[in-house]
């Protein structure tokens, strides 16, 4: 077993890097053999959030009332982000009235950016471009990106996490609950409390909305522990490129 490791750990950048291209090619055929593979509208998700934030920020409900009446089936359009996760989708809802473009950009620019730029400040071996690279083109990853999901917030969060001397942004994983365990990354450092007593504090304002998210979720039917395990490739990709760190992660 530990020839085995040695070996996948003493793989060379050429074969690493033609194993990463061929992974690669997934998304490809994805494209070309799935029927209508992105049926969802470009920015489906960005759209959805920023327009329930505005409604909210109006006086209007935050989840639908279908969700607090009693038990429903989760379709495209229910709300299930905690309250926290307002302080996320409150920039581009008071921003609505700008130019759609100029705007939303940076929803995706942000987090992809740091991300990208957190992975490749950990300079990861070679055997763990292959693993990247399929994190990367999951064909569930390309649609959420596409969509504009969240999802790719929470990856920032613990790319931020690993990539510097704080663990402070790990606990803010959580802005999607059900991605939870890698919200522990780094527990055991006081930076983690930190981020976690911040979290909480941001979280306290809502007051009453609390429970009404806990009434939309005790009412889903459809969701469960497992709602975003095809996600789990978003955070996978900052942890794997941390394990396989060339060097140890110095500065912010």
């Amino acid at each position: 077993m530990a020839r085995t490791v040695d070996r996948v750990r003493g793989v060379g950048a050429r074969p690493a890097l033609v194993a990463a291209v061929l992974v690669c090619l997934v998304p490809v055929g994805f494209v070309f053999f799935v029927p209508h593979p992105l049926e969802q509208p470009f920015g489906v998700d960005f759209g959805l959030y920023r327009d329930v934030t505005a409604r909210w920020i109006h006086g209007g409900p935050f989840f639908e009332p279908h969700q607090l009446a009693g038990p429903y089936e989760i379709v495209p359009g229910d709300v299930l982000y905690p309250p926290t996760a307002i302080w996320l989708f409150a920039p581009w809802a008071l921003a609505i009235a700008a130019p759609w473009s100029a705007i939303a950009v940076l929803w995706w620019l942000l987090p992809l950016g740091a991300t990208t730029v957190a992975v490749l400040a950990l300079r990861p071996r070679p055997w763990t471009w292959p693993l990247l690279a399929a994190c990367a083109s999951n064909p569930t990853t390309l649609l959420k990106i596409w969509t504009g999901n969240p999802v790719m917030w929470s990856m920032a969060a613990l790319a931020l996490a690993v990539v510097g001397s704080t663990r402070v942004s790990a606990p803010f994983v959580l802005l999607k609950p059900s991605l939870a365990p890698f919200a522990l990354f780094g527990i055991r450092d006081r930076s983690w409390w930190v981020g976690a007593a911040l979290l909480v504090g941001l979280s306290l304002p809502f007051g009453g909305l609390w429970v009404d998210w806990l009434a939309s979720l005790v009412n889903s039917r459809g969701g469960g522990v497992l709602y975003s395990v095809l996600e789990a490739p978003f955070l996978l990709l900052p942890l794997i490129a941390w394990l396989g760190r060339s060097s140890p992660p110095t500065g912010r």
